[in-house]
């Protein structure tokens, strides 16, 4: 699937999120299904706590796994949450930058992911705070050791 399969796949998917529920849940899970790889994996941006010392530290959060965001999303999709696209840019080598404004009732937030395809699906998804401005440089040197590391299992002809 190209580059382009895969933005008409994730268009579809957050289209659904517009506040109707209106789909039956087979047909909601084929959506996903498209946009989100069988090894899929969020990292959730780390977690600002404050330490012993006074000091803002960084602290990483578990990955979670392909089930986990389906029965998330699951969630927001039947509470009846809205997301709307602000930017979807690809970045490098199958790496996508993507910006979604979702709104639950009075509840207005952004939520930024750079991610990674493979197979013309997600498989790695990073969630990007966007106070620390390096985070997306960060992730997409991750998005590069990644590609490099799945291009290196394939066997060429040389």
């Amino acid at each position: 699937m190209s580059s382009y399969q895969f933005e008409l796949a994730f268009r579809q998917y957050v289209a659904a999120f517009d506040g109707t529920n209106d789909l039956s849940p087979a047909e909601f899970k084929s959506l996903f299904d498209k946009v989100h790889h069988k090894d899929f994996n969020y990292l959730p941006k780390d977690e600002r706590v404050l330490g012993g010392d006074d000091m803002m530290h960084l602290k990483a959060k578990a990955p979670l796994t392909r089930e986990e965001i389906f029965q998330l999303h699951s969630k927001h999709y039947a509470s009846g949450q809205k997301v709307t696209l602000i930017h979807f840019r690809k970045i490098g080598l199958d790496c996508i930058d993507i910006k979604v404004r979702l709104v639950t009732g009075k509840e207005d937030t952004t939520a930024r992911a750079v991610n990674t395809i493979s197979g013309g699906q997600i498989v790695l998804s990073r969630e990007i705070d966007e106070s620390f401005p390096l985070k997306i440089l960060q992730a997409k040197c991750a998005n590069a050791a990644y590609k490099w590391k799945e291009v290196g299992t394939y066997q060429t002809n040389m």
